[in-house]
């Protein structure tokens, strides 16, 4: 058992590392990592309010509808409707805005940028699904976020195994608060079963790898 906590550990040190952020949480899978994130964020901070594009994928609207938080639904990639929901919102209300990076459906890309400002004037935190993205996109293979410079301006991150990496299971990445607050609420980390040793061990071995081509 002790060995199995340490190649976790080690994963979730390495994704946090990842997305230059100081902590990280692995799941049995992406869809789970969202769902159960924002239902735990929704059912535990009080008076929250939660922005959500219209476009997001089924795991962030389950997270958000069983959460039976405050929710407003903003038209896809539109920042200046996400602007005029946003308006007479007391600033000091906690707000999450929950979009992706890439929306594979439609085949498009978050204005990053935008909403990070929108986010910045409002007060509001930035919940980032890069699932689409993580593997494919920026130096580290990060995701957009890490692409464009922007991963210190997003709060929560969501990633996969799974897709370009080949293996399985999903993962947040965020501040410590933020992490140990999830992992000690979540009913999806809690009530479930952990992430296989090796594959955890498999993944730690490719992002090495990865970085160790980087640096050739």
């Amino acid at each position: 058992v002790g060995s199995e906590m340490c190649i976790r550990d080690s994963l979730e040190r390495t994704l946090a590392e990842l997305h230059k952020k100081d902590s990280a949480l692995i799941f049995p899978s992406a869809y789970t990592a969202n769902q159960s994130t924002l239902w735990t964020l929704g059912k535990k901070i009080k008076n929250l309010e939660i922005f959500s594009d219209e476009l997001n994928h089924a795991s962030l609207i389950e997270g958000i509808r069983t959460s039976k938080k405050e929710k407003a639904i903003y038209r896809h990639n539109d920042v200046k409707h996400l602007k005029d929901i946003l308006k007479g919102v007391d600033f000091s209300r906690p707000k999450i805005i929950v979009l992706e990076s890439v929306y594979s459906m439609e085949a498009d890309f978050a204005p990053l940028e935008d909403i990070i400002q929108v986010a910045q004037d409002n007060g509001a935190l930035i919940y980032l699904d890069e699932v689409h993205a993580v593997g494919l996109y920026g130096p580290n293979a990060a995701g957009v976020a890490d692409q464009k410079g922007l991963s210190e301006h997003i709060d929560i991150i969501n990633g996969t195994l799974a897709k370009a990496f080949g293996l399985a299971g999903g993962y947040i990445a965020s501040t410590e608060t933020i992490i140990d607050f999830v992992r000690s609420f979540s009913k999806g980390f809690i009530f479930t079963t952990s992430m296989c040793p090796a594959v955890a061990a498999g993944s730690c071995l490719l992002y090495t790898s990865h970085a160790a081509d980087d640096m050739q």
